[in-house]
C-alpha cells in the first residue's frame, strides 16, 4: 500500500511539473496529460476511440466441408468500415458498414452492424498491448433495412492491429457460411 501510495504521489509531482514546464497558452489544451491520468494505472485503457477498415473474403460452402476445390468455390467478398467507441470502460459505440457480394458481382448488397450491447456490468479495459474480446448481441442490417435482431456475436482486436467479428450462424441463416470477418485496425486515439 505505501508503494503504490508513494507512485501516486510521484505520478502528481511529475504531473504538477509538466504543467509548470508547460507553456501557459497550452495548459487545459493538453488532452494526453488529462487521458493518462484517467487511465487504471496497469497500463491497461478503459477510454478509447478505434476504427478500421473491414477486408474479408467468405467462402460459399456446407458446414463442416473438410476439402474444398479453392477454384471452384463461391466466395463473396466483404469490404468497408467499421468503429467502436469506449468511455471510462462503457461501451458507448460500435458500428460496421460494409459491401458485400459474390465475386462475380451479382446480388451485391451492404450490411450495417449496429446496436452491440454487452453486460451493463461489464468495465472494458483495452490491454496494455492494445486486445480485447467482447462478446454480446447486436443487430444487422441488409441495404439499410434490419433483417435480424439479437444476433450472438464477438468482436475481437489483436493487439492494436487486427479485427475479428464473429456472428453465430444460427441467429443470420448461415447468412455469413459461420466464417468469421476480418479487417483491420487503422486509428486508435487514447
Amino acid at each position: 500500500m505505501a508503494s503504490m501510495t508513494l507512485s501516486f504521489t510521484i505520478a502528481l509531482v511529475l504531473t504538477g511539473l509538466l504543467l509548470l514546464l508547460m507553456p501557459s497558452h497550452l495548459i487545459g489544451q493538453n488532452k494526453i496529460v488529462t487521458t493518462a491520468l484517467a487511465q487504471p494505472s496497469d497500463g491497461a485503457a478503459n477510454t478509447f476511440e478505434m476504427d478500421g477498415q473491414i477486408s474479408s473474403l467468405v467462402l460459399g460452402m456446407p458446414p463442416n466441408t473438410k476439402t474444398i476445390d479453392i477454384t471452384t468455390v463461391p466466395k463473396f467478398i466483404l469490404s468497408g468500415n467499421w468503429k467502436m467507441n469506449v468511455d471510462k470502460g462503457k461501451l458507448a459505440d460500435f458500428t460496421a458498414d460494409f459491401y458485400t457480394g459474390p465475386i462475380n458481382g451479382a446480388e451485391n448488397h451492404t450490411h450495417q452492424l449496429s446496436n452491440f450491447r454487452i453486460n451493463k456490468n461489464t468495465s472494458i479495459q483495452l490491454s496494455p498491448d492494445k486486445s480485447i474480446s467482447l462478446s454480446g448481441i447486436l443487430d444487422i442490417g441488409t441495404n439499410g433495412n434490419k433483417v435480424w435482431d439479437n444476433v450472438n456475436a464477438t468482436v475481437d482486436i489483436s493487439k492494436g492491429r487486427a479485427i475479428t467479428i464473429s456472428l453465430a450462424d444460427e441467429d443470420t441463416e448461415r447468412h455469413f457460411m459461420g466464417q468469421q470477418i476480418y479487417g483491420i485496425v487503422k486509428g486508435l486515439k487514447m
